[in-house]
């Protein structure tokens, strides 16, 4: 009997010293956590003022000059490459809100910096930047499972003294917390499999209702080549090219984001274009109108987080008119006969000033505004997006409008199909082994 007492004693005394242990480590650990936290926060509120001040220089000059589209644009555009970026306001001194900026969020834990930019001639401009401390997180996440790593090693070697002095009670529970931990998975992989089907299947759809080749072919006058390629499973891309009684309808936009949302955001936009379409609405503006209101209130009946840019064009024998906010578009005319085989003319048109991104405002129809010209036979039109022209090679460098509108050029002699696959074969050369981040289109269109 005094043997055991003593056996008993001394696995006693082990789990109070290991106890002990655990707390004086775990106590350490949230000091040096805790400090961590502190110079880390100090460092992104010291960037998070500097970003402010960054912005301020930019928008000054484009305030004065009252571009605040071009404010809009560039404020959007600056946030949406930034993740930090939760939300980015700025608003006049009369309350008109300019740019309302704003992300979904992992974390409640943001930094909010504001800065009031006064002018000589009494204006003002707020500026509110919300910046998310995710990336703070990260690095204090990595530091606690450093240490959870040393809290698992005596967590165990508590567990098997505990299991020497109770062992059939301390094993009942944690039966039954593997049981629990394995149905939560299998529940979490059927919910992946089932959202894997519902991407492919959107996916599949989107490209069933792109324009085919032989869809193409039969518009008179016109030779085209479209591209499309996804940068996810599902894209946020649009392109369209529809013929109604002599008149040419083409469409290219780009949604924001990817995902399910995104791909349904783009094929909402093109059942709205083709319903419009086949109704015989021909003025622009209207078009433009009417596609933004149908998609504004669906989103706010969504609670979506998306907009698109969108530029609509109609053509009908050579004369070509053109509405709505998107990348520029490439006017390309033809120099000397085809025979030559002559270096194309690019006329590069900035689609800023003729519309607003679709889906933001209910009513953009002050801000819409169109444009006229005609296409001789051997002249053109090249449309494209972003994920083009800003992907990027190993050195971090863009692809460029410029270099578009050379290889454009270069090869404008040639047939659509043809011009289009140089474009595409200068890109992957450019890019090398690197992965593009966004959607890339490519619409070419000449007159025959």
């Amino acid at each position: 009997m005094k043997k055991l007492s003593i056996t008993m004693r001394q696995r006693l005394l082990l789990l109070v010293f290991i106890a002990v242990l655990l707390v004086f480590l775990f106590s350490a650990a949230l000091v040096i956590v805790s400090n961590q936290h502190d110079s880390l926060l100090k460092e992104e509120k010291k960037q998070a003022y500097q970003e402010v001040e960054l912005i301020a220089e930019f928008v000054s000059e484009q305030f004065l000059k009252h571009e605040y589209a071009k404010i809009n644009q560039f404020l959007t555009r600056w946030s949406e490459k930034r993740e930090h970026v939760v939300h980015l306001k700025a608003k006049l001194k009369n309350g008109f809100i300019l740019v309302d900026y704003s992300r979904e969020v992992l974390t409640e834990d943001t930094f909010s910096v504001h800065k009031k930019l006064e002018f000589v001639n009494g204006n003002s401009l707020n500026l509110y930047l919300v910046r998310d401390l995710k990336a703070m997180h990260h690095i204090v996440y990595e530091l606690n499972k450093q240490l959870m790593y040393l809290f698992i090693t005596l967590f165990v070697l508590l567990v098997v003294a505990l299991w020497l002095v109770i062992r059939s009670v301390a094993l009942k529970p944690m039966e039954m917390e593997i049981q629990r931990r394995t149905e939560e998975l299998g529940t979490a992989l059927k919910d992946n499999i089932r959202m894997g089907m519902e991407l492919d299947i959107t996916r599949r759809l989107q490209q069933m209702i792109l324009p085919s080749q032989d869809e193409l072919k039969q518009i008179e006058e016109l030779d085209i080549a479209g591209y499309m390629k996804p940068a996810s499973e599902v894209g946020g891309d649009y392109y369209d090219v529809l013929s109604k009684d002599g008149n040419i309808k083409i469409g290219i936009g780009d949604v924001t984001g990817h995902g399910l949302e995104s791909g349904i955001l783009m094929l909402m936009v093109q059942t709205i274009v083709r319903t419009l379409q086949n109704n015989k609405v021909t003025d622009t503006k209207e078009f433009l109108d009417v596609v933004n209101q149908t998609v504004f209130n669906n989103v706010q009946r969504m609670n979506m987080d998306k907009f698109i840019t969108l530029s609509l064009l109609d053509y009908n024998e050579g004369h070509l008119n053109f509405s709505g906010q998107h990348e520029e578009i490439l006017i390309v005319r033809h120099q000397g006969t085809p025979e030559e085989k002559q270096a194309g003319k690019v006329e590069r048109i900035d689609t800023i000033d003729l519309g607003f991104m679709i889906g933001v405002e209910e009513d953009i129809s002050h801000f819409l505004q169109h444009r006229e010209l005609f296409l001789e036979p051997g002249d053109g039109i090249v449309l494209y997006t972003d994920g083009l022209t800003e992907a990027r090679n190993h050195k971090k460098q863009q692809y460029s409008v410029e270099r578009l509108c050379q290889i454009i050029s270069q090869y404008w002699s040639e047939p659509a199909k043809d011009i289009q696959d140089k474009v595409i074969a200068d890109l992957l050369t450019f890019m090398g082994k690197e992965e593009t981040d966004d959607d890339v289109t490519l619409l070419i269109l000449k007159r025959e």
